[in-house]
């Protein structure tokens, strides 16, 4: 799909405890390498998609690259400075909150589950949207969800009362430490020797994925790994990843992230 900025400006879009004013899906400009340190006095919420760089935060810095998502609380002094050729990709909330979530700027990384979910409301958001000036229901109803997906990610890794999830955790585990990424859902359930439909209703209860959403997301999650080095083949990537058929993965990837491996490689 070829790139194009969306701005969707002096919104108003109020759900209980926020009001969106603006949202951003954009490039910097290329010939922009550094931006200057400052403040708003709106919180923001900042993801980047592509490139790789320093956020200035405060009196600290921040190194930034695909899945880095930054909370920025009202007057938190910030700034950036590009550090690869790419030129960033980010989205970019501008908002007004009943109480802030934090007093000081919180960073997290999102994991490739997230991600992917992220990339899909965001291409649909942009076939969505063919007058910013007048969004459309399709249109506001996908900016929320996006929005709504960062912010619980954001606020789910500053609570306290975090949830433990021992079932995901055990799969996770389970694939990492198995030489075959290709498992089917009722071979892996085997290994760990559960019942398939009672182990999906563990995972549902714990984190809202299936067997199948994990495996994909660790297949994804190595897929990018072997993306991030260029001097290996797509094929090669691929049959780690558990694909026997190079053209196949290539639709499944495009599938997860809207873009082909080769277009991904591209963006780092």
């Amino acid at each position: 799909m070829k790139f194009q900025n969306l701005f969707l400006e002096e919104l108003t879009l109020a759900i209980p405890g926020f009001t969106i004013q603006r949202f951003a899906y954009h490039r910097h400009s290329a010939a922009i390498d550094e931006v200057q340190p400052h403040k708003h006095n709106h919180s923001q919420l900042l993801l980047y998609l592509r490139g790789r760089g320093i956020q200035s935060v405060e009196k600290g810095t921040i190194p930034v690259m695909r899945g880095s998502l930054l909370y920025l609380p009202p007057r938190a002094l910030h700034g950036y400075i590009k550090s690869m050729k790419t030129i960033p990709l980010s989205i970019i909330y501008n908002f007004k909150e009943k109480k802030p979530l934090a007093q000081k700027p919180i960073s997290l990384m999102l994991t490739p589950a997230v991600l992917s979910e992220v990339e899909r409301i965001l291409h649909a958001l942009i076939h969505s949207a063919e007058d910013p000036e007048n969004p459309s229901p399709t249109t506001v109803a996908l900016t929320l969800s996006l929005f709504a997906l960062l912010q619980e990610n954001t606020l789910g890794s500053q609570d306290p009362r975090r949830a433990i999830h021992p079932v995901t955790t055990k799969v996770r585990k389970c694939l990492k430490q198995s030489d075959n990424p290709a498992f089917k859902p009722s071979d892996l359930a085997l290994e760990l020797g559960e019942d398939l439909s009672s182990l999906n209703r563990k995972l549902r209860n714990e984190c809202g994925l299936n067997l199948g959403k994990l495996i994909d997301e660790y297949r994804l999650e190595l897929s990018c790994q072997g993306l991030r080095s260029k001097q290996r083949s797509i094929a090669d990537i691929a049959w780690e990843a558990g694909f026997q058929d190079p053209n196949y993965f290539a639709r499944w990837f495009r599938k997860k992230v809207g873009q082909s491996p080769r277009e991904w490689r591209q963006g780092l």
